[in-house]
């Protein structure tokens, strides 16, 4: 039994230098979830279209795009909770963790499509924090579906208020 006693103190040392790991950029103060600080451009989606509890999604109003009947928009999706996996365990954060994404998206606004152009995941709130770049497969992309938050994002880019039909 001593030789166990004396084992303690050096697992609970190597648990709390575990509990501690993971990239700088998830320690320190950051912005909270759905805090916009002064100046910035993000303009939050209408609340019909929103799940408080779960994630509120933004655009940039400053970054519409317009070319003939497509136009481009960035997207940024705020999660309350931590989203993604966590291979090494729940106390230690890794790269595939994150609080929120930024997306660039393009409305096709004849065809009432949309396609994602780009997209990155953030370790912080609001677009903060270190970044992975998400590998986004280049297609026609896929049909509006109604009452979700692409609808949302339709109408403010094609400036409609409800999506033609095919």
């Amino acid at each position: 039994m001593p030789r166990v006693t004396r084992l303690v103190p050096f697992i609970w040392v190597f648990l709390l230098i575990l509990a501690s790991c993971g990239a700088p950029s998830y320690q320190g103060p950051h912005r909270g979830y759905g805090e916009i600080l002064s100046g910035e451009t993000w303009v939050a989606i209408s609340s019909v279209y929103q799940s408080p509890s779960r994630e509120m999604v933004y655009y940039d109003s400053s970054m519409i795009r317009r070319n003939g009947e497509r136009v481009t928009l960035w997207q940024l999706t705020d999660y309350k909770m931590m989203q993604g996996n966590a291979p090494l365990g729940m106390f230690i954060m890794s790269p595939h963790r994150f609080f929120s994404t930024i997306s660039h998206k393009e409305f096709d606004c004849v065809h009432n499509r949309v396609r994602l152009l780009a997209s990155s995941e953030f370790s912080q709130h609001m677009g903060t924090g270190s970044h992975n770049t998400v590998l986004v497969e280049q297609n026609l992309g896929q049909a509006v579906e109604p009452a979700s938050i692409n609808q949302a994002l339709w109408e403010l880019a094609c400036g409609a208020t409800t999506p033609p039909k095919d």
